[in-house]
């Protein structure tokens, strides 16, 4: 068993949790609801709020340990070694975890397995505890949607550990010796002054509206009384932007400017608050129907969206709406707040200045996805996922140039997945990196097989999750793959989205220029669809365009998908770089894409996504692979395109 390390600032951190007046037989009931939420939200068996003292753990709030006696040293406590670290810990298995496969917690009556732990930190930045769920069962993952629920509880446990340090503080201050240790500041004195206590624990500093603390106790009070009321989450789209190129000054003016508009809207009917950097949200109560709350949403999003003057300079940014009803959707205030975050999601993935009304298959979608990366973690430990490939055709001649790899699930039970049945659950999961590199060593190797048998001059296209550009160090990765198969860097083209170049990420971008000047080409998949695209043109190293099926498909028979095209392949031409049509479906579109000057073309036309056996056959470059193997491919040659 490994002790948990301490901290360098123990002593400061000591002082900081005496502050909040908490003791080993002391519970705070105010907590009490964050821990039964978590349990619930994230189906877990138990979760506690763990305060470390100097030698042992007190429970200020827990659910499911009641008829389990716990060890409470801290030598012992999963929560010691949480506050240890900023952010998430996650122990999907004590008993494989070096540091906790022979804790009295895990091999005793307590029984742990699994571990999510969160530090909850003072206002001067100690940590002084940790929220936590526990399982008597291993879990092989913790998504990235249960951790947003754990850091919003995380959150919520804080701000009220927050009031009980201000109260105790006034409390304390009431019974102190009429005689001063020290003559206190004015603003100690102003500080102390009950009212203006209660201001600051409930205000936001910026904005003057109600913080999150505030909201939350605000919806809670309302929903103790049993009556009606709706939530709408307002985020602000593209307000990074304003900040990077204005300056933070500007930031808090225009986020000033919101609050004031979100107020105009709502007049004195609801709360308005301010619960995160670009986040506000809208209380309504007893509103007279469902329809009144869209209707304020869609005010909000109108309002935000005006123009709006900041130190002379004319700004324009959106904003989307999520929206949920009480009692309908949740009788909670944590649970009412979280779907309506989970509308705001849906809301946000309809584009810019969209609002979502909560409904259960957005929950139910949470969980399925959940599920699905239980499953892939099988596909990816049994082997299940193959590669197809897409050939892509010089249209001047018809010689075929190289192939874009897709990947394809063999599922036991349901048959070959296409890419749109799994690829959002293992985008979004921890296993995006694992299967990328998987498939960028699969591809790269076909690639250099195909080009050691005549295919000399052949290109592999792979594309890439967004996982691999933003962590790792991916030009050191494609680079040693390229040399451990032998093949020359100019055989790989790289695909990323829009997305990813929308994202700024000067990792990614650094990762991309050294790809580059190494000789590996970087394409713009379904390019024209995004937000970015003549800022990112400028700024990535693109050697290809991408023109996405959706405009070769309207090219034909509307003129502004003609005229999408037409403004692609210019910007190519001006930008020094090669293009590729995606979905060519008839000679039509292949003799029109031709005469505006496309060079490749992809889609079915020139072949449907093929086995590496049947790909090589049918393009002459090799003899069909081995009949085992190639059996294992034939039902992925039906599948869906990607």
């Amino acid at each position: 068993m490994k002790c948990p390390p301490i901290l360098a600032s123990e002593e400061l951190r000591l002082e900081a949790l005496s502050a909040y007046g908490l003791s080993e037989d002391q519970a705070l009931p105010d907590l009490d609801p964050v821990v039964r939420i978590a349990a619930r939200v994230l189906d877990m068996p138990v979760a506690a709020v763990n305060m470390i003292a100097s030698d042992h753990v007190f429970l200020a709030a827990s659910t499911g340990l009641d008829d389990v006696d716990v060890d409470l040293r801290r030598e012992v406590s999963f929560c010691a070694h949480a506050i240890a670290q900023s952010g998430l810990m996650v122990v999907p298995d004590a008993t494989l975890d070096e540091r906790f496969h022979d804790n009295p917690l895990v091999s005793g009556p307590a029984g742990i397995r699994f571990y999510a732990g969160i530090p909850l930190f003072s206002p001067q930045g100690h940590a002084v505890g940790a929220l936590c769920v526990i399982d008597r069962k291993p879990r092989a993952h913790f998504t990235r949607d249960e951790q947003a629920r754990l850091r919003d509880l995380a959150q919520m446990a804080a701000d009220r550990l927050e009031l009980r340090r201000v109260e105790f503080s006034t409390q304390s201050a009431e019974h102190e010796d009429d005689k001063p240790a020290f003559q206190p500041s004015p603003a100690v004195d102003r500080l102390n002054d009950e009212d203006e206590l209660h201001r600051l624990a409930n205000t936001d500093i910026l904005t003057g509206l109600a913080n999150r603390l505030s909201f939350y106790r605000r919806v809670e009070s309302n929903l103790a009384r049993g009556s009606r009321a709706a939530i709408v989450l307002v985020d602000l789209d593209g307000f990074k932007d304003v900040n990077n190129a204005l300056g933070h000054v500007a930031g808090d003016r225009l986020l000033c400017e919101v609050g004031r508009r979100l107020k105009n809207v709502v007049g004195a009917v609801g709360t308005v608050a301010r619960i995160g950097g670009d986040e506000f949200a809208i209380l309504l109560s007893d509103p007279p129907s469902h329809e009144h709350a869209t209707r304020v949403a869609r005010a909000a999003i109108a309002s935000i969206d005006a123009p709006v003057i900041v130190d002379g300079d004319e700004v324009r940014i959106a904003a989307s709406c999520g929206v949920a009803f009480a009692p309908f959707h949740a009788r909670e205030a944590f649970e009412l707040v979280s779907n309506a975050d989970l509308a705001l999601v849906k809301a946000k993935s309809l584009g810019r200045g969209q609002s979502f009304v909560f409904v259960p298959e957005l929950r139910t979608e949470v969980v399925a996805r959940r599920l699905n990366l239980v499953e892939l973690d099988r596909a990816v430990s049994d082997s299940e996922f193959v590669l197809l490939y897409q050939p892509q055709i010089r249209l001047s001649d018809g010689t075929l140039t190289g192939a874009e790899a897709l990947i394809r699930w063999r599922h036991p039970q349901r048959g070959v997945l296409s890419p749109a049945a799994f690829l959002p659950a293992l985008e979004s999961g921890p296993l995006a990196a694992t299967v990328g590199t998987w498939v960028l060593d699969q591809a790269c190797a076909q690639a250099a097989l195909w080009r050691r048998w005549g295919a000399e001059h052949f290109r592999m296209g792979v594309n890439l999750f967004s996982a691999q550009l933003h962590v790792g160090d991916l030009a050191g990765e494609v680079l040693s793959t390229l040399e451990r198969h032998g093949l020359p860097p100019e055989a790989l083209e790289i695909e990323i989205t829009e997305h990813t170049a929308f994202d700024d990420d000067q990792h990614a971008l650094e990762a991309l220029q050294r790809l580059r000047q190494s000789g590996v080409g970087i394409a713009f998949d379904d390019f024209g669809t995004g937000y970015a695209s003549l800022s990112s043109l400028k700024r990535y190293p693109i050697t290809r365009l991408k023109i996405d099926r959706s405009f070769v498909h309207g090219m034909l028979d509307a003129n502004q998908d003609a005229s999408v095209v037409r403004a692609i392949l210019g910007m190519a031409d001006s930008f020094r770089v090669q293009t590729i049509a995606e979905g060519v479906e008839n000679e039509k579109q292949r003799d029109a894409l031709t005469d505006l000057g496309c060079e490749e073309g992809q889609g079915y036309l020139f072949g449907r996504p093929l086995s590496a056996s049947k790909f090589a056959g049918i393009f002459g470059i090799a003899p069909p692979l081995p009949l085992s193997q190639d059996r294992l491919y034939a039902e992925a040659d039906n599948a869906n395109p990607s």
